[in-house]
């Protein structure tokens, strides 16, 4: 808990004796009463984004003081940071609430970062109506999700993520058609600017690890860059830029086959000593026992095929 308030991110959902699915990053759950909190009071999410379905009857929440109600057939889409209090369900309410950690999100949407994109763009309108096809659509998810995380099968955290990817995607395409249908609302400026970080950040294949860079490019100061992205997002654009950085580093050690030293220099680090203490400072470990740590994660998952 911390100043009246309880944080509560992917490890903590994962941990929920009422989670229904999770694996590394993805955790569902029936509702958003069943994320460890206390129910007197409020609760912040950090580091993942949640979306909460619901199927039958409805739900109230605040979020950030503002209260939103869902309905059959919509979905709440929360990202990360927002405060959440006094959630009321009627006695017919069925659901499921998909948390997924920041970082799983950016690798099953890949360098598009659509979901944060649109996430953010309709912070202070986050609920998605969904009708006709599109709810059979969903419905059919939910089966398959539920049917599919009570298997133990080979590549079943592969299948589960594909299918969760699916999804989104067809969440996102539900959001895009309401835009185009209503004209769309135009984004406030500071939303707009901390838009165009990310999509810059995501676009830079070696991304530069300091702030001054994405403000030239964007035409702003690097401390004005810094107040809209704490603003919008709660998290620095020092955060940001760690936060992709560290993805890139995981994702070269993990599947490129580069040593450590290349993996160093093909990702813009001057030398294998900075390399080694960025490493440290974000895991705890040097590279190469990051390195021996994420390929037996990896060998694991190869080895327990049952595990989904």
């Amino acid at each position: 808990m911390d100043k009246g308030y309880f944080k509560v991110n992917i490890n903590d959902a994962e941990n929920s004796p009422l989670t229904v699915y999770m694996d590394g990053g993805i955790a569902i759950l029936d509702s958003i009463n069943e994320l460890p909190h206390d129910k007197n009071s409020s609760f912040r999410l950090t580091d993942m984004i949640a979306i909460v379905a619901c199927v039958e009857g409805k739900m109230s929440i605040n979020i950030d003081s503002d209260r939103i109600t869902i309905r059959k057939g919509e979905f709440m889409l929360c990202p990360p940071n927002v405060m959440l209090n006094d959630c009321m369900m009627s006695s017919d309410y069925k659901g499921k609430i998909f948390c997924i950690s920041s970082e799983t999100q950016r690798s099953i949407m890949h360098i598009e970062n659509d979901m944060w994109k649109k996430v953010f763009s309709i912070k202070n309108s986050p609920v998605v109506h969904v009708s006709g096809e599109s709810v059979r659509l969903f419905m059919a998810y939910d089966e398959l999700i539920s049917a599919r995380s009570g298997m133990r099968r080979m590549y079943g955290k592969e299948v589960m993520l594909s299918l969760i990817r699916a999804m989104l995607y067809d969440i996102l395409a539900e959001v895009s058609d309401g835009e185009a249908s209503s004209g769309g609302q135009p984004m406030q400026q500071q939303g707009m600017l901390f838009k165009r970080f990310l999509e810059l950040l995501a676009s830079c294949e070696v991304k530069p690890r300091n702030v001054t860079w994405y403000s030239e490019q964007l035409y702003v100061s690097a401390k004005y860059l810094s107040t809209v992205c704490k603003q919008v997002s709660g998290k620095t654009a020092y955060r940001w830029i760690d936060e992709f950085v560290m993805t890139d580093i995981r994702n070269q050690l993990k599947y490129s086959g580069r040593t450590i030293k290349e993996t160093a220099f093909y990702l813009g680090f001057p030398n294998l000593s900075f390399f080694g203490r960025y490493v440290k400072r974000h895991t705890g470990q040097c590279p190469s026992d990051y390195q021996k740590t994420l390929l037996e994660e990896a060998a694991k998952v190869r080895g327990n095929p049952g595990k989904a």
